[in-house]
């Protein structure tokens, strides 16, 4: 239980610091739930417009069973449907929406209760959407038994805290979508970054006037389609695939998907577009950019692909230029006379950017370039 103002300064502090690093989350949490005297903290996105983000300090195979037992859906859930119905703010107890005997008979508290999740304190961050929200809880176990109402005090204070550094992610999320377009305008690259779930969230200024055009992409729902269907069907599932991750440690983090346009007069009536897998970050409220979607120009300049294969492959610009040497049969020495540097330094970015493409000779090399 929280004694000191250092100590509330602390649980504080700690949930900036994990804004701004962007991990530390669950620290922080366990911090809070200490300081209320609660046994763990979960910081939950939850919603159809949210993404579907829970940072809960319990085992984590609690956690997954929790939603797949559809305990995160507020039908099933009171303490979700108190958090969707109160105003941004309030703070909730379980007295304040539900009886104990409606406790004892109710599905979701019988499985807490059964998990050491016997009671919650919990308030709505913030909304995200119409029926979406960040939700901020604490849950007590048999023996805490319901929060008292200084320890409800405490929560409340450091809950506006807690808001403030989601808000902070939030928004160092969304700057770095207009960072990442910022340098693909730069470089006359048309670019979209898409979320977790595939919408896009940030388009660079050749990417809107691709649109402009009415050919080849669209945007619909918020997501990029294509005037053929099953070019949509293509390009939505690399998109999707992408935002996952990679699904192994071999697995790629590009994909390239060609579509066609039947508006756009000859010679040019397809493009081709590379769908590259951003790297991820320990926690993100989802306005971090996941997948981006470059369209391959046309003019036979080289800035994509090395643009393709640093945030794909996480390469340095040395070893992308190196890699495309490579694939056009280029030998180390003729590079290493190229770029007037020794044969030991170019020896030296093949075998890094070998290691981090999980490939061990040329030939691999030019099976994840050719479809580019």
């Amino acid at each position: 239980m929280l004694k000191t103002n250092d100590q509330w300064v602390a649980v504080a502090d700690a949930f900036t610091d994990a804004a701004i690093i962007g991990e530390g989350w669950y620290g922080a949490l366990e911090k809070l739930a200490e300081a209320t005297g609660g046994a763990h903290g979960q910081l939950i996105c939850i919603g159809p417009e949210a993404p579907q983000n829970n940072i809960w300090t319990v085992d984590p195979d609690i956690a997954q069973a929790f939603f797949d037992e559809g305990f995160g859906e507020p039908t099933r859930n009171p303490r979700i449907r108190a958090g969707m119905a109160a105003p941004v703010g309030t703070v909730l107890a379980d007295a304040d929406f539900i009886t104990p005997e409606a406790a004892q008979k109710d599905d979701s508290y019988r499985w807490g209760r059964a998990r050491g999740l016997g009671y919650i304190c919990l308030t709505t961050l913030m909304r995200t959407g119409e029926s979406s929200l960040v939700g901020l809880a604490v849950n007590r176990n048999s023996v805490q038994g319901h929060i008292s109402s200084s320890e409800k005090a405490v929560f409340a204070s450091l809950a506006q805290q807690v808001r403030a550094a989601v808000r902070t992610q939030m928004l160092l999320e969304g700057n770095s979508a207009a960072l990442l377009m910022g340098t693909m305008d730069r470089l006359s690259i048309a670019a979209f970054a898409c979320d977790g779930r595939g919408r896009v969230i940030a388009v660079s200024p050749p990417a809107e006037a691709l649109l402009a055009q009415g050919c080849f992409l669209s945007l619909r729902q918020g997501q990029l389609a294509a005037e053929l269907a099953a070019d949509s069907s293509l390009l939505k599932g690399a998109i999707l695939e992408a935002a996952q991750g990679q699904a192994r440690p071999c697995s790629s983090r590009l994909r390239s998907v060609v579509v066609r346009s039947v508006r756009r007069a000859e010679p040019v009536n397809s493009i081709l577009l590379d769908v590259i897998s951003l790297p991820e970050k320990p926690f993100s409220f989802g306005f971090a950019p996941r997948v981006l979607v470059v369209v391959r120009g046309s003019q036979g300049r080289d800035e994509a692909l090395i643009v393709a294969l640093k945030l794909g492959f996480e390469l340095t610009e040395g070893e992308a230029q190196v890699a495309i040497q490579l694939a056009r049969g280029k030998r180390p020495e003729t590079i290493a006379a190229e770029r007037r540097v020794s044969v030991g330094t170019i020896r030296a970015q093949i075998r890094s950017l070998y290691d981090k493409m999980n490939i061990h000779h040329v030939g691999e090399l030019l099976a994840r370039l050719n479809p580019l």
